[in-house]
């Protein structure tokens, strides 16, 4: 006959699982990833979603690591709390889904047809950054020097920028201010070809008609061999950012519940400018016979919908052709955020993407190699 556990043995197995305690950490930890799962639902989703779920999405993949990390020391100590690893697995297994490495990151092997080399850059106005050495010009011009792309979409430069550009680097750009009020002297987005590649046409078009805010077309050309670049940059983000960082100090200041409403107006608004700047840019690509890139900054991460319904129809050359996480801008300076992007129809194969550490703006370029194939 076997002998009842002793009290010592009894409290053990409390202290292991955590008693009643314990039970409701587990089904907090439930709930985290049941949480986390509607968050990435809703943002691949949901073309203008509240205001609070967009924040999330923005830092989906650090939300994943906070949940991840804390399941993990809770699990270290309650062993035998088996909803812990459950949790557990399942978030580390829909992490993985979503930014695990892509089965086809060398589509481009044994693939034969005409390279280019891709950059696409925002410059923020040549204002300079933190290794610009006191030049921002001689920076960039150096830097695109080193990389070498044959095509370029440079963002937040003016037609005063991009002149000075083209006669250092030898290149031809179409240049177009974002707004058709803007004179020559404020920011825009160019469009360029350099080197073998030459610029056919560009000009600058609207997202939406009713809405003044532009990108640029392009046909760049090789060999008698033509592909289609816009070069993009999705608004209304700095007019709305200004209006946020105002209304978050006049909420910190009056404490008014009103503005807060306002807050998350706007921040319905931003994510619902861009949704429909993103299906504008695919109704144009279906348009297109030739192939095409999109290229820019999308002032979102790869977790919203826009960029959902993006890699349905076109490839994130990242995602193919790059390692890592991909980080374009760092905020607060130390945390890593992918908002710029490089986007490319099928009849273009990725054959590597890098981001170069340079410090000429705030924002580190994206170049893809390409193959057009014939």
């Amino acid at each position: 006959m076997s002998e009842p556990p002793s009290a010592d043995t009894s409290r053990h197995t409390r202290r292991r699982d955590g008693g009643r305690l314990g039970a409701v950490v587990g089904w907090v930890g439930v709930a985290a990833v049941l949480g986390l799962a509607s968050v990435t639902f809703m943002g691949r989703m949901l073309s203008a979603p509240p205001a609070f779920v967009a924040a999330a999405v923005a830092f989906l993949p650090y939300l994943f690591i906070a949940v991840t990390v804390v399941l993990f020391g809770v699990w270290a100590l309650l062993p035998d709390r088996r909803t812990l690893p459950v949790s557990l697995g399942v978030t580390v297994a829909m992490g993985a889904s979503l930014w695990g490495p892509s089965w086809a990151s060398h589509d481009a092997d044994g693939v034969e047809g005409l390279e280019v080399r891709v950059m696409a850059w925002n410059l923020r106005r040549l204002w300079g950054g933190p290794d610009d050495g006191g030049d921002a010009q001689a920076c960039a011009v150096a830097a695109i020097k080193r990389v070498n792309p044959g095509v370029l979409a440079l963002l937040e430069v003016s037609a005063h920028d991009v002149a000075k550009l083209e006669k250092a680097l030898g290149m031809s750009c179409a240049h177009q201010p974002y707004l058709s009020t803007s004179g020559p002297k404020r920011g825009g987005l160019a469009a360029c070809g350099r080197g073998a590649w030459s610029l056919r046409s560009g000009h600058g078009e609207r997202f939406v008609d009713d809405q003044d805010w532009y990108y640029v077309f392009a046909e760049v050309e090789r060999q008698g061999q033509v592909f289609n670049l816009l070069a993009v940059h999705l608004s209304p983000y700095e007019y709305v950012a200004k209006r946020l960082r105002t209304g978050v100090r006049k909420l910190a200041e009056e404490g008014d519940a009103a503005d807060l409403q306002k807050l998350g107006q706007q921040g319905t608004q931003i994510v619902r400018g861009q949704s429909d700047q993103a299906q504008a840019l695919l109704q144009r690509v279906k348009n297109l016979q030739d192939p095409t890139v999109i290229a820019g900054d999308f002032n979102s991460t790869r977790d919203a919908s826009l960029h959902a319904s993006l890699r349905h129809h076109m490839t994130d050359a990242w995602e193919r052709g790059g390692q890592g996480f991909g980080g374009t801008v760092h905020l607060f300076d130390w945390l890593p955020l992918r908002i710029d992007y490089v986007y490319a129809s099928d009849q273009l194969a990725v054959a590597g993407a890098q981001l170069p550490q340079v410090g000429c703006s705030d924002h580190m370029p994206v170049v893809t190699d390409l193959i057009l194939t014939p």
